[in-house]
């Protein structure tokens, strides 16, 4: 009789899973968390690539030693999962090299044959992420896509993808209009006790990650009328991947540009810039309302669902899953057409934006109102975003690729059959020379046995 085991899933992409500037990533770490805890084993294959070099603080206090061990993997522990990086030389996608994407894709290659995933789980669509579907295809191993934004708009990326989940229904919908293809919505994943602060101040006005496509624009703006009709209001930007001086100075130069006399200002007395956190809890325990005007498409805001689970309403634009994540825990926005276009640098009129700043001021000064949606914030986020509900939906999701026990079969002759020569090409593609050569040697010692640096498991940031 044969023994069962547990499902096997590699989780495969150089976009670090410890970046506390994505929130792709964070929802893949607590996914996949959430996968180890209900009995599935885990391999996690990524390399030292972040959305923002502030991303970095997920480690620790680690980087610097990781950093240093440039070209070598690494092994971080983040409590039941065992992240191998391989670092790169710099920390942006754009600048990894292609050495570094071909000794990447060598340890993607040696870990599905030794490994032997039953699922590999992957995101992201440049020709190496397309490389690693494929890869599984070509053994007979089903692929997982993780789809969290609306910026595909060719469908190469999902061409060797058995399932791809997301976050919200309003993706889903977006691209089985788009694509034909058909997403299954899985939801939010945070554990609250990861984002939910001891004690609520609730006085300040909440932005997070200052960046252009986010609204920060628009948020500068309303700091400078703020300032001039109600200083007393404190907003605090938490910056991410955006820089928040940049903002100011863009607005503070459109809203002086009739005026010789004025120059674009660097800061604001009514404003506290925050660097990025993995602990954004302090942060939640200032916050009265977030402010989350994005202009293009949220696949479903994981901001919002960290208010509102420490009760804070958010007023937000109609874009994309985020009228679905808020649902009646606060005012949704809309502007003029044009305010959503790239480079989304458009600011609306002072008269558009009066809604809004009515909107703060009734949250701040009627207790009885802010009552009202902190209620409706903390009961959206209970029921339309428990953790142990979307884990249900992720696990059902999952079951009917993990149960065909894909890693037990032989890729070989499935290899040979793709092959255009017959060939079974596992193991070293090709020979190389000098320092090539040393590099390739040193690849395969560092799949055999990793140089190991040893975090503890991170708490967490937001995009």
């Amino acid at each position: 009789m044969q023994v069962s085991r547990k499902p096997r899933l590699l989780w495969a992409s150089v976009y670090c899973l410890l970046d506390t500037s994505s929130g792709a990533s964070m929802a893949v770490r607590q996914m996949l968390l959430q996968l180890s805890a209900h009995g599935y084993e885990l391999a996690v294959l990524g390399a030292t690539v972040f959305d923002s070099e502030r991303g970095t603080a997920g480690l620790l206090g680690s980087w610097p030693s990781v950093q240093a061990r440039r070209h070598t993997v690494v092994t971080l522990a983040d409590g039941s999962l065992h992240h191998q990086l391989y670092v790169t030389a710099q920390t942006g996608r754009p600048q990894m090299s292609c050495r570094e994407e071909s000794a990447w894709l060598a340890l993607y290659r040696q870990t599905l044959d030794g490994f032997k995933p039953d699922l590999v789980f992957f995101l992201g669509g440049q020709p190496l992420d397309l490389l690693i579907p494929y890869e599984a295809r070509v053994r007979a191993l089903p692929s997982v896509f993780y789809l969290a934004n609306g910026q595909y708009a060719q469908s190469r990326w999902c061409r060797d993808v058995d399932l791809v989940l997301t976050d919200s229904r309003a993706t889903a919908q977006l691209y089985q209009e788009r694509q034909q293809v058909r997403p299954v919505p899985v939801g939010a994943f945070i554990e609250t006790s990861k984002v939910l602060a001891t004690s609520h101040a609730r006085k300040r006005l909440l932005f997070v990650n200052p960046r252009p496509e986010k609204g920060m624009h628009i948020v500068a703006r309303l700091a400078m009328l703020l300032n001039e009709r109600r200083p007393e209001l404190v907003l605090e930007v938490v910056e991410s991947r955006g820089q928040w001086v940049q903002a100011l100075r863009c607005a503070s130069g459109a809203s002086n540009a009739s005026s010789a006399s004025h120059s674009p200002c660097d800061s604001l007395p009514n404003v506290v810039v925050t660097p990025n956190s993995p602990d954004m809890r302090p942060v939640y325990g200032r916050a009265r309302v977030l402010l989350a005007p994005s202009l293009w498409w949220e696949s479903a805001g994981r901001v919002l669902v960290e208010a509102m689970l420490n009760g804070i309403p958010a007023l937000i634009t109609d874009c994309g899953g985020m009228p679905e994540t808020l649902g009646d825990a606060g005012f949704v926005l809309s502007f003029d057409a044009d305010i959503y276009k790239p480079p989304y640098t458009r600011v609306p009129s002072d008269a558009a934006l009066e809604p809004l700043l009515r909107h703060i001021e009734a949250l701040f000064d009627d207790e009885r109102l802010y009552a009202d949606y902190s209620a409706r914030a903390r009961r959206m986020a209970e029921t339309a975003h428990s953790l142990d509900a979307n884990t249900a939906r992720l696990l059902a999701a999952l079951e009917p690729l993990a149960a065909r026990r894909a890693g037990d079969s032989d890729p070989g002759p499935q290899l040979r059959a793709w092959h255009k020569h017959g060939l079974d090409d596992r193991g070293p593609a090709r020979l190389a020379h000098g320092n090539e050569a040393k590099e390739q040697r040193q690849t395969q010692a560092m799949a055999e046995a990793e140089a190991e640096a040893v975090v503890r498991a991170p708490r967490r940031g937001t995009p």
